[in-house]
């Protein structure tokens, strides 16, 4: 008997990872910022450089200092694409000093540029809106005091960057945001398709487990129930010195026992017990019926009202449920009914196979019966589209009745589009 592999649940956090398009952005605001501080610096140091020049240079290293030590300290804060109010506590410090280097030179004016991305990217949306228009209006301001006659270019050029910066933040701002809510969604999504496939490991688990169950009990349990009975009939035989009824009784006895050895080989092989169809089924059906009439002491009756045809005919789901069911029942009556008489029928109508198994034992309370033998019973015959109704009061003997399909000699076999019909209640030993 082969079973699969469990696979084990699939980690999705590698795959479904947010992009991180807040730390690229972060990063490329630090590099366009330093950037523009070099070109700059690289302006003003070109020949012929003045005093005023190198005060520039030595202002900008203070401005790339107080930026780069506050830029890393509040990144603790906002981990985000949001940004966060933290980063005032070095923009602001940033900022003047920008502004105080308009004092020495016009080409601060370059790291306007930066300082709108950074001031957008760093603060949440109206901080960083608001430190955008401060940064352009200095910017404005800042390079028209050097220019007697300030120009169009020199009053919108800041002005312009300043918008290029507000959309381009917005944008990234929005895809990660967008980015982050799929990316959660791909993670539930991932959650409950786990879940889903666990919850289908385990039904097919315990399905098989009661797939098991269910053979086992009716051939190897039975079979074992059976030697037992036939060994305390064999001792019973031994007390009243009858050794003829003593051999008997253990030869039948190992003969159920060498059948027992191979149905459980069978079973740990194929993972299946073979089912016997037409002249075969109907053998072995008598067999089965005749030994239950030796272990319990019970007078059998069999009425097998199908043709050679029919029988040949029933599909193999059909047969191997109708053998498993003869046993089960055949092994409950012997057991629990202290039965006298037994009688087993099976008939076919309208490509239905009819079984009925009564005993006048000593009866039960359907509603209140919670065996094992029933319950799989049900669900053996419900598993090839059969039905199965018991009908019994205490005292008054059990009638079994089970529906099954059966291959028709000239129409389709039922289906889903031909369902069975509910089990009728069963003729009692009485009325047949």
């Amino acid at each position: 008997m082969t079973t699969g592999t469990p696979t084990p649940p699939v980690d999705h956090a590698a795959d479904l990872a947010a992009v991180p398009f807040a730390a690229a952005l972060r990063w490329a605001v630090h590099a366009l910022l330093y950037l523009l501080v070099l070109v700059v610096a690289a302006i003003t140091l070109a020949p012929p450089a003045s005093g005023p020049d190198l005060g520039l240079v030595g202002l900008l290293a203070v401005f790339t200092t107080v930026y780069s030590l506050g830029a890393r300290r509040a990144l603790r804060h906002s981990p985000g694409p949001d940004g966060s109010w933290w980063a005032l506590g070095y923009l602001l410090p940033s900022i003047a000093v920008w502004a105080v280097g308009f004092l020495l030179s016009p080409n601060a004016v370059w790291i306007a540029f930066g300082l709108d991305f950074a001031v957008l990217y760093a603060l949440p949306i109206l901080g960083g809106v608001l430190a955008l228009a401060l940064v352009t209006v200095l910017a404005v301001a800042g390079f028209t005091a050097w220019s007697a006659e300030p120009g169009l270019g020199e009053l919108i050029g800041p002005v312009i960057g300043a918008g290029v910066a507000l959309a381009v933040v917005l944008t990234v701002r929005a895809l990660q945001h967008e980015v982050d809510r799929r990316t959660r969604l791909a993670r539930q999504l991932a959650e409950a398709r786990d879940t889903i496939a666990e919850q289908t490991r385990a039904a097919a688990t315990a399905a098989e487990r009661d797939r098991i169950a269910s053979e086992l009990h009716d051939t190897v349990a039975q079979s074992v129930q059976s030697i037992h009975l036939l060994l305390d009939a064999a001792e019973r035989a031994l007390a009243r010195e009858d050794p003829a009824e003593t051999r008997r009784l253990v030869q039948e006895a190992r003969t159920t026992a060498a059948r027992t050895g191979g149905q459980t080989r069978r079973f740990v092989d194929a993972g299946d017990a073979d089912s016997p169809v037409g002249a075969e089924l109907a053998a072995h059906l008598r067999v089965l019926l005749d030994e239950a009439g030796a272990v319990g002491g019970l007078e059998t009756r069999l009425r097998l009202d199908l043709e050679a045809a029919e029988l040949d005919a029933l599909p193999r789901s059909s047969s191997r449920a109708l053998l498993r069911l003869v046993e089960s029942l055949l092994a409950n009556a012997v057991q629990h009914a202290d039965a006298r008489r037994i009688g087993l029928s099976i008939a076919r109508d309208s490509g239905l196979l009819i079984l009925d198994v009564v005993d006048d034992g000593r009866g039960f309370d359907p509603q209140t019966a919670a065996g094992f033998g029933l319950r799989s019973a049900r669900a053996r015959a419900a598993s090839v589209g059969g039905s199965l109704v018991v009908e019994s009061a205490p005292g008054e003997g059990t009638a079994v009745q089970v529906i099954l399909p059966a291959a028709p000699l000239t129409d389709r076999e039922p289906g889903p589009d031909h369902p069975l019909p509910e089990a009728s209640p069963p003729a009692t030993e009485e009325t047949r």
